[in-house]
């Protein structure tokens, strides 16, 4: 698209829309751009930061009206770490953005009406903080060591002493593990200088007994961490310790794990079902919306102890479980070894004698479960990146009565409805906020077999 815009350009925007990652988006001659912390319904004075193709990106310098949904920030990092993109925003509003979100990835993806289903109102939460039971943080050495947040597009850390998005039992457990490596002189790794000992400290905590593992990563091993992780043991709440090797960027745990003190594993529990957590366990990081996303998968499930349901992308087997008294038969596929093995350890602790798991790819086991069973309810929970056409036109042949999707991105889960909607009818979607404060929204798509 041609513009006479350019670099540095100041120009006024009406602000029309929220875009998926939190940002004002307003237009010039049709030409749209991206204007972070901008909400809908404000007039900004804008500079022009970069011009792509179809799109420009540009930052504010003054409002010239404010939008009545527009709050004070609650979180003094707010701006400094960028982690969160809308605490700026009214919390009921950001429910109805999000449901927005959704709307406008059906209508741009798929050749869907989203007028002729319902799509329904986010559910939110009644305390939108505190909410995130797991923390995986990078830290920082500036006089003391604390841990930090890695800003927005940047590598830069920012020092933060409590985040409010935590459980108040990690954010405590994170200080007092920094004043413990101060205690023992411990070097922090230094991303910059390619030097330091542990990178990230990792923090869970049960929502159902309070009961909270910490798992220090490092950079090299051979290191005799269990003096430091004794007396990490003494802090409030903490039953397990764990060493995770790591010498690369990204992904802080690792299957390089061993407990230097302390139980092997912490519970959870999801409705009446128990789940045992180790330090490399994935676990939904919200439990309190967790239980209230499930229901909803329930709901849309319709199992009346006949049904031979299909679980892709499984997991631990937290929906299958979840699942398991309502359904003649479970099966369940997952990629990860790991994970695989914690379904099977879950199914036996909640004894769950109906469900079976399957460790491999999708792409592969799939076809090969079709052939052989009679699906009845496809449930899928695929990650970010969505189905694919693979495994979508796969599902198209399955004949499966029901498909339950469990999307955590509206642009993928509507790319997919494209492919699924040739043979299923969309019943409704219901959005489920289970980041507040952030642009994520999770959403359940109830389909049936035309």
């Amino acid at each position: 698209m041609q513009t006479d815009l350019r670099e540095n350009d100041e120009i006024i925007v009406d602000i029309k829309r929220l875009g998926i990652n939190g940002e004002g988006i307003a237009f010039y001659k049709k030409l749209a751009i991206f204007v972070e912390g901008a909400l809908p319904g404000e007039g900004v004075n804008v500079k022009i930061t970069k011009i792509l193709k179809n799109m420009a990106f540009a930052e504010v310098i003054d409002f010239k009206h404010i939008s009545k949904d527009r709050v004070e920030p609650k979180c003094g990092y707010y701006e400094k770490c960028g982690a969160c993109q809308v605490m700026h925003v009214n919390y009921n509003k950001m429910l109805e953005y999000k449901r927005e979100l959704v709307i406008e990835s059906i209508a741009r993806y798929t050749k869907l009406n989203p007028r002729s289903f319902e799509i329904h109102k986010t559910i939110g939460m009644d305390n939108p903080y505190g909410y995130r039971f797991k923390s995986s943080l990078p830290l920082r050495h500036n006089e003391k060591t604390s841990v930090g947040i890695i800003k927005a597009n940047t590598n830069i850390v920012v020092p933060i002493d409590f985040c409010l998005n935590q459980n108040d039992i990690i954010n405590n457990i994170n200080k007092e593990v920094c004043k413990l490596i101060d205690k023992f002189g411990i070097e922090v790794y230094d991303h910059k200088e390619n030097k330091g000992l542990i990178r990230y400290i990792v923090v869970r905590v049960s929502h159902y007994n309070k009961e909270a593992q910490v798992t220090l990563v490092v950079s090299k091993k051979g290191f005799n961490l269990k003096p430091i992780a004794k007396e990490i043991m003494k802090i409030s709440h903490v039953v397990g310790v764990f060493e995770s090797y790591n010498d690369g960027e990204g992904v802080s745990i690792f299957g390089t794990t061993k407990k230097l003190d302390g139980k092997d594993t912490i519970t959870e529990t999801i409705g009446s079902y128990k789940f045992e957590l180790g330090p490399d366990t994935f676990f939904q990081l919200n439990p309190i919306q967790t239980e209230k996303l499930y229901e909803v998968v329930k709901k849309a499930t319709k199992l009346s102890m006949k049904e031979t349901v299909l679980d892709l992308y499984c997991g631990v087997g937290t929906i299958g479980i979840y699942l398991s008294k309502f359904a003649k038969e479970i099966i369940g596929i997952e990629t990860n070894e790991i994970s695989i093995e914690n379904a099977k350890t879950n199914a036996v602790i909640n004894k769950v004698r109906n469900a079976s798991f399957y460790a491999g790819s999708v792409d592969d086991i799939l076809p090969k479960v079709l052939r052989e069973k009679q699906v009845d309810v496809l449930v899928c929970d695929p990650p970010r990146t969505g189905l694919g056409e693979y495994v979508a036109k796969t599902i198209v042949k399955s004949q499966a009565k029901q498909v339950v999707y469990v999307s955590c991105n509206p642009a993928t889960l509507a790319k997919d409805l494209a492919i699924l909607s040739e043979k299923y009818h969309v019943k409704w979607i219901q959005p489920v906020d289970m980041f507040p404060n952030t642009s994520h929204v999770e959403c359940v798509c109830s389909l049936s077999l035309k």
